[in-house]
């Protein structure tokens, strides 16, 4: 960690180079997005609820609009769902209920939505307001707030249509405004909704949302850091993350998108007249890594064979009714490592097909969560030890902290230790060769470097060999077993997304 911090400290000194002129662009083509996804979700909106005005960026008149049932209750329903935080400042855990205990609460606590019709209020002509008079028969200075239609100038009355999206509620989407609206919760939803009008609803609520961050998180953090140097230096923290791994601010450069085509990256460029960035990715690693940990025969097989696992999942869940190609099928190869075991039927599938191929890492899950029950803290293989208090085993005999006590082992070694180790041998390589290419980034499992024309060939040559020898100094520091050996992918650009494979 503290070799880290010093190859960090120069990392955040050298700074990146920015296109302006490419930001701009990038950020004229988001708000000309933004805007017509708000005209086409303000539109729609008012086709699934009526005339009475909504905003989107309530969760309550959000959960409102998708599961078609307003709160009239919220004090009952957060007492009956055990809604809040305990002692600790943990959420409590939500009750067992059968579906006709379920359904009770919600008659207790909620009432249907249905699509209104809005009358202009015949008591303040549609003002929203009206003047009283004193005895004098003067009128007051300031208007009286129309009670009978609060202030909006309408009366809005219910008909016989059912408003909103329709989407069955449960009791794991419990929330204090309803039900749950957040993006994760979208995303499940919008894969399991069979119904292309709520997908495209969903579709745009999560791309709006997307876009609303790229905006100001990205962009605008990207601009402000900008300093006098005409470079961006971002701040990388080594203690935030409960994994270990880097985080980073203003702007935080960790959460961009993955894969080469977030428009933000275009901006990013050599500060070097003909430079180029090279970008240099550790390949499959939390895949190999868990591999390594678990001892699992099977996924070193697959390694050494270069058996294409992405493939292979687009393969299952295509088979199980739900085509998919490879590039997508990315997104749910992996979620059984880090203890996803919900989704479509398609994934559900995936998911036990997973876990019947890869023994070793099933086994590896088992033992983890009884260490973790039995001794409330696990010790991944290099030493570092992740504290679970109060953990127990649940009525389906996992662990109550499994994602955590399965995820942070591969994830800490991978990118906590394996990840800053290349970082700093490939940083003390350029040094001590008196390059002037400079590591100006490392994201995740990746390593980014401003490559100076006349050394694009070294920074080829040495570049990968630095990360992979991560590898052995893992063995040689906390003797980390090199079961499955790790390999990386290079590309080039002249920006960091327009890049070409490299090797």
């Amino acid at each position: 960690m503290c070799e880290c911090c010093s190859v960090l400290t120069d990392i955040e000194r050298s700074g990146m180079a920015i296109d302006l002129e490419a930001l701009n662009k990038v950020d004229q083509d988001y708000q000309k997005e933004q805007e017509e996804l708000t005209q086409f979700l303000t539109k729609y909106t008012s086709h699934l609820m009526g005339d009475t005005p909504v905003n989107l960026g309530s969760p309550e008149q959000m959960s409102e609009v998708i599961y078609s049932c307003k709160l009239t209750n919220k004090a009952r329903w957060k007492e009956i769902m055990n809604i809040g935080t305990d002692a600790r400042g943990k959420p409590k855990r939500r009750p067992h209920m059968s579906l006709v205990e379920f359904k009770d609460a919600l008659k207790r606590c909620f009432k249907r939505s249905y699509k209104t019709k809005a009358m202009q209020c015949p008591s303040c002509q549609g003002r929203g307001s009206f003047y009283k008079t004193k005895k004098s028969g003067e009128r007051f200075k300031n208007p009286t707030k129309c009670s009978g239609c609060e202030g909006s100038g309408f009366i809005y009355t219910d008909t016989k249509q059912r408003a909103g999206l329709n989407v069955s509620p449960s009791v794991a989407l419990a929330a204090s405004g309803g039900f749950k609206t957040d993006k994760i919760t979208l995303s499940s939803l919008l894969n399991k909704t069979d119904n292309p009008e709520a997908k495209k609803f969903l579709e745009s609520i999560i791309r709006l949302s997307a876009i609303d961050t790229y905006r100001s998180s990205f962009i605008e953090g990207i601009r402000k850091g900008i300093k006098s140097d005409g470079l961006l230096h971002a701040n990388f923290n080594q203690c935030i993350t409960a994994t270990g791994r880097l985080s980073s601010s203003n702007p935080n450069l960790q959460n961009f998108p993955k894969g080469k085509l977030f428009p933000v990256r275009k901006a990013f460029v050599s500060r070097f007249d003909g430079g180029q960035l090279i970008e240099i990715d550790y390949s499959q690693l939390e895949f190999r890594v868990a591999g390594i940990l678990a001892r699992d025969p099977k996924i070193k097989q697959e390694v050494e064979s270069g058996f294409d696992v992405h493939a292979y999942t687009a393969m299952v869940l295509t088979d199980n009714g739900e085509p998919t190609e490879r590039g997508p099928a990315k997104a749910s190869t992996f979620r059984p490592l880090y203890g996803g075991t919900t989704g479509t039927p398609a994934q559900m599938a995936y998911f036990r097909e997973f876990f019947d191929k890869y023994q070793g890492v099933f086994q590896w899950h088992i033992e983890l969560q009884d260490q973790a029950i039995r001794t409330e803290r696990v010790v991944t293989a290099t030493g570092r030890q992740f504290e679970f208090p109060g953990v127990h085993r649940t009525r389906h005999g996992t662990a109550s902290a499994k994602t955590q006590i399965v995820n942070y082992p591969v994830q800490s070694v991978a990118t906590a230790e394996i990840v800053p180790l290349g970082v700093i041998i490939l940083h003390k390589t350029l040094r001590r060769m008196q390059l002037k290419s400079l590591v100006i980034n490392t994201v995740h499992d990746s390593v980014l470097v401003d490559t100076h024309p006349d050394e694009i060939d070294i920074i080829k040559q040495v570049g990968p060999q630095c990360l992979l020898d991560a590898q052995q100094e893992a063995t040689n520091r906390f003797g980390l077993d090199p079961f499955i050996p790790l390999a990386v992918e290079m590309s080039k650009g002249k920006n960091w997304m327009e890049q070409e494979d490299f090797s």
